[in-house]
């Protein structure tokens, strides 16, 4: 409008110029005339005037048509302008406009100009900030989603699409279109009620396949009923987890440090009672003491093993050069009795020159903890093979056994602390601490190495380290 206003005063102006100048040449005409009416005859005076006349319009044509011309190349520069902002106006940039110093336009056009310059700068600079801005959500690990008054999605990042399991829009959508659990939503539409900030922790998916978040949202106000909610997920399963571990292992040790205290108390009460003169019951009660005390000693020194081999470090590792098949055959020695009791199989396939370099006491703890599960769980007349395999940087240990083996279910907790398969407990009746996988698991983690389970109920179970075959200088 403004632009219009300033197109209507300079049209004005030329219309007052031109008329100016047609008065100056008729006053100009009628002086002429005056003079040679007082000092010239008529009959020329006449003619003269006529040539006046003649040459004075001809003068007026011609500055009208320059008057014309101007205008008309104003009212362009003028109309070029009105475009360049409108132009603007939907975020385009026309080159700019050049006018020489003396055009009376000049200092608008450079205006315009400089208006231009500087939105195109500011536009930049916005979608350099926005495309930052994109970049940082879309490898920023926590889930990240913007939702407005409308309850419509503005934005989303990769991350809330993984955490949610679902491909957000990048359309603007109503947001429960993506979010169907009703703890999320309970916790959004709490937010928009109170206008406060929330925060809980909500289990996106059960067991076994549990996946924690805690959600938090931040209510951004607006103008007027305008305003914006973040809403933020933090993926905290892995702490989720490790604290179930924590209290599950709490629980677990009380129990089993519970069981052998409450045996040995309640014989040694019954002793004192006057069992004792019993010799039988005398002899019968003090082996199940000693079993029991013996139970409570191993759990004790499985606890500490753990925490001994979390709290050291890798570079504490004692590496010498071992033969491996001599360190087996000590460990069957040491559980010669249970083979025997169990009148299993030892099928020690360990090739006598196999060198490696490794921990010793470690290493040991390894074969010894692997040997006594494949004895315990095994079944009578059964048999335990001992193998080895080396490729060019790693070597492996396995350790088969043809016992009742573990389920698929089981197989995914086995190296839980305190954790035993039902099987064990409710078929085998088999004693342990439930730490000796545990340990295994530990102590393979702490020399760089990986271990796996095959196994089918019924037929047999398959432990395999894999180790470094040979240990780095900096480890050394």
């Amino acid at each position: 409008m403004a632009t219009n206003l300033w197109v209507t005063a300079m049209h004005n102006r030329w219309q007052q110029t031109t008329r100016l100048l047609l008065m100056e040449n008729v006053l100009l005409v009628l002086i002429v005339l005056v003079v040679l009416q007082h000092f010239s005859p008529i009959k020329w005076s006449w003619r003269l005037v006529g040539c006046l006349v003649g040459a004075w319009l001809v003068l007026a044509v011609i500055e009208g048509l320059i008057a014309w011309r101007q205008q008309s190349e104003r009212q362009r520069t003028i109309d070029r302008m009105e475009a360049k902002l409108r132009q603007m106006s939907s975020q385009q940039f026309p080159p700019h406009i050049l006018l020489p110093q003396s055009d009376p336009l000049y200092s608008l056009a450079q205006a315009v100009n400089q208006l231009e310059s500087y939105q195109k700068s500011q536009t930049r600079r916005a979608e350099l900030q926005e495309k930052e801005l994109m970049m940082i959500m879309r490898y920023l690990p926590v889930g990240v989603m913007v939702i407005d008054h409308r309850r419509q999605v503005q934005l989303s990042n990769p991350a809330m699409s993984e955490l949610l399991q679902v491909s957000v829009n990048t359309v603007a959508h109503i947001y429960t279109k993506d979010i169907q659990l009703y703890a999320l939503t309970k916790l959004i539409e709490d937010t928009i009620t109170s206008g406060k900030n929330q925060r809980a922790t909500i289990t996106l998916t059960p067991a076994p396949n549990t996946q924690v978040v805690e959600a938090s949202t931040v209510y951004i106000q607006g103008n007027r009923s305008q305003f914006q909610i973040v809403l933020m997920l933090y993926d905290i399963t892995e702490v989720y987890m490790i604290e179930q571990m924590q209290d599950d292992f709490v629980s677990n040790a009380s129990h089993e440090l519970k069981t052998p205290i409450t045996a040995i108390s309640g014989f040694t009460e019954t002793l004192l009672s006057g069992a004792k003169d019993d010799p039988d019951t005398l002899d019968q009660f003090l082996h199940i003491i000693a079993d029991e005390s013996q139970r409570l000693i191993d759990l004790i020194q499985d606890v500490l093993s753990l925490s001994r081999i979390r709290a050291q470090n890798t570079t504490m590792l004692t590496l010498v050069p071992l033969a491996v098949r001599p360190l087996i055959e000590q460990e069957l020695a040491v559980v010669q009795q249970a083979i025997e009791r169990q009148h299993l199989t030892i099928n020690n396939q360990v090739d006598a020159d196999l060198m490696i370099t490794s921990d010793s006491q470690k290493l040991s703890q390894i074969i010894k903890n692997l040997l006594t599960n494949a004895i315990k769980y095994n079944r009578p007349h059964g048999s335990v093979t001992i193998a080895t395999m080396v490729s060019h940087q790693t070597w492996s240990l396995i350790v088969k056994d043809t016992g009742i083996g573990i389920s698929a279910d089981d197989q995914q907790r086995i190296f839980e602390r305190f954790y035993r398969a039902s099987p064990s407990r409710s078929q085998q009746l088999v004693s342990g601490t439930g730490l000796g996988l545990a340990i295994v698991q530990e102590l393979v983690n702490t020399m760089h190495g990986t271990i796996d389970v095959v196994s089918q109920r019924g037929v047999g179970t398959t432990m395999t380290v894999t180790l470094p075959l040979a240990a780095s200088a900096s480890e050394q």
